[in-house]
């Protein structure tokens, strides 16, 4: 975040979020809310119903003082530092009512730091602090991983309410790749290496159930699974855990041990070039979250180290 002033443009979807029943309804021509850990500093559009907003007030969780108060829909930091990261609410005041507007602002640059997951067992992992705003029909899920590990283990988990194994990236052992869409999985073999560590990308979509799966940069022969099914968006997702159940239900058995790094996800396919940039930690297009702007939250014995 190189840049001085970094905008987060509220108005946007302030009346779709947490608004009281007494709020008015928007009109269709609201946009929409900008996603969670990727502020946005857009203009508002003319037309827009912050013309009618009587009052913004801004408030940091934690903080009892008001940030900002009055006219302008847009909270900037002149000087931003990390102490600026949290949860931030914004009230609009209109003539009918109020609506409360939430947002996570986590910008954390993890380039050369891993996790490193120091032993086996059932509390130690990593929640990923962000998710989809919307179902998937398409995805990509790229991290690096290093372990010595030879029995099963989980590296990327992201569970609904319905289905636990919604999106799974497991390894069985050090020969093979497990991918799980929807509870069902297609098997990845792969070369045994103790000496460096891999990086990992596979892709789903929906349509044609087409799957993707490269290795350091590498595409392995395309498969398929679970034609037409659709990717629930509430979702948990942990790295070195596999969930049982909605956000617990872990296993030490199948823990990770070892160091995890360079976790990304995309709501679409990326092609063979676009994994390769994502290697270098260089991705494009933007991500739904990725290394450069990370939201997590550690529990147990993970450390993030350099």
């Amino acid at each position: 975040m190189g840049t001085p002033r970094l905008c987060l443009l509220v108005l946007a979807g302030l009346f779709g979020l947490a608004a009281p029943e007494s709020a008015p309804r928007p009109p269709a021509h609201v946009p929409p809310t900008p996603q969670l850990g990727h502020p946005q500093g857009v203009p508002p559009h003319p037309g827009d119903t912050q013309l009618s907003v009587k009052e913004f007030l801004w408030q940091k969780e934690g903080s009892r003082d008001p940030l900002q108060k009055g006219q302008s829909n847009v909270l900037i930091f002149n000087s931003f530092n990390k102490s600026h990261l949290g949860t931030y609410t914004c009230t609009a005041t209109v003539p009918l009512g109020t609506a409360v507007a939430t947002y996570d602002l986590w910008i954390d640059d993890l380039v050369n730091q891993v996790f490193v997951f120091r032993r086996e067992t059932k509390d130690s992992y990593v929640l990923v602090r962000v998710k989809p705003e919307q179902p998937l029909l398409n995805f990509t899920v790229c991290l690096r991983s290093y372990t010595d590990l030879t029995r099963p283990h989980s590296l990327f988990s992201y569970a609904t309410k319905a289905q636990d194994n919604e999106i799974l990236l497991f390894k069985p052992k050090p020969t093979e790749y497990r991918f799980y869409v929807g509870g069902k999985f297609v098997t990845f073999r792969v070369p045994e290496s103790f000496s460096k560590s891999e990086h990992v990308c596979a892709s789903w979509e929906s349509p044609s159930s087409i799957v993707r799966f490269w290795l350091n940069g590498t595409p392995w022969p395309r498969k398929g699974l679970q034609k037409d099914y659709v990717v629930g968006a509430e979702a948990v997702i942990t790295l070195g855990q596999e969930q049982d159940v909605f956000g617990g239900g872990f296993d030490a058995p199948q823990s990770f041990v070892g160091e995890i790094s360079d976790v990304y996800m995309w709501d679409r396919e990326l092609t063979t070039r676009e994994v390769g940039a994502a290697m270098y930690n260089s991705p494009s297009p933007a991500p739904i979250f990725g290394w450069r702007n990370f939201p997590y939250k550690i529990h147990g014995e993970v450390y993030l180290k350099g």
